[in-house]
């Protein structure tokens, strides 16, 4: 929505990097998550992503 409703590139950047940074540290939410990755709640995932994106 960022990217193509608003032309908010680098924000969209911003967030996709954050989200892939949360997910390589092996943080899933349960309806993504395969055996072995650290399964969290929604509100807790996007905590850490605004987090990521804000640090």
């Amino acid at each position: 929505m960022l990217r193509w409703s608003f032309g908010l590139h680098e924000e969209a950047d911003a967030i996709e990097k954050s989200v892939a940074a949360v997910m390589s540290e092996g943080f899933r939410t349960r309806d993504i998550a395969s055996e072995g990755d650290k399964c969290i709640g929604t509100v807790q995932f996007g905590d850490m992503v605004a987090s990521a994106v804000g640090g």
